[in-house]
């Protein structure tokens, strides 16, 4: 199983509007994904004064199908979607937009995208986590590179589980259908499932979460 941000820009700059990007769950398994809840955060700072979080400038929705309408991810962990029976080399993805407001002063941002699935074997984890940096520019200013954030992944293992677990999600989440199916020359549908883990201890890479959120002077 994997997730992944597809089209959130390197650069962005306060007050240019909205700008659009897709989360991707692909199941890269050999089973049926019963379940895989969809999850996103964001945060950014302000370059000159680390301390200073100035995520309240940034306005973060997805459109959902089923409403037909734009809506806010929730606060909460940002389990945001719901995707059920996804079969093998099959993915669904989320529309996602972003707009930065002007005032925003100038400095960069963190997103931390994840997914957690269950089978039909009731084996339950957490797709490979991952984080990606943006700068945010102040109003006015020109990008200087049109590249899109690429995302570092975080694996679950010694080094991430053993930090603070990530709640798994609560009922309710809106439904996000399949749109499509892996190409073939893509992942191999022979990657195995995170096996063996209970549901109750998995625990997601939340020392990526860790750095989004606090190593503000790692940029």
């Amino acid at each position: 199983m994997t997730t992944e941000l597809r089209g959130l820009p390197r650069e962005i700059v306060a007050g240019s509007g909205w700008h659009a990007f897709t989360y991707r769950a692909a199941n890269t398994s050999s089973r049926v994904i019963a379940s895989l809840s969809a999850s996103m955060e964001l945060w950014s700072w302000d370059r000159k004064n680390l301390e200073n979080e100035t995520t309240k400038y940034i306005t973060v929705q997805w459109y959902n199908s089923g409403s037909r309408r734009w809506e806010p991810l929730p606060a909460d962990y940002g389990y945001f979607a719901e995707t059920r029976n996804l079969k093998p080399r099959a993915f669904a993805e989320a529309s996602l937009r972003l707009k930065v407001d002007a005032k925003a002063p100038a400095g960069f941002g963190g997103a931390f995208q994840t997914g957690f699935f269950s089978d039909r074997n009731r084996t339950c984890g957490y797709s490979p986590g991952a984080y990606y940096y943006f700068d945010v520019l102040a109003a006015g200013s020109k990008p200087t590179t049109g590249e899109d954030s690429k995302g570092t992944t975080t694996r679950p293992g010694k080094a991430v589980t053993t930090v603070v677990d990530k709640p798994a999600p609560k009922g309710g989440l809106s439904d996000l259908p399949a749109t499509g199916e892996l190409a073939t020359t893509g992942s191999t549908s022979s990657t195995p499932l995170l096996l063996g883990v209970a549901c109750a201890a998995v625990a997601v890479g939340a020392g990526a979460v860790a750095v989004a959120r606090r190593g503000r002077g790692s940029r």
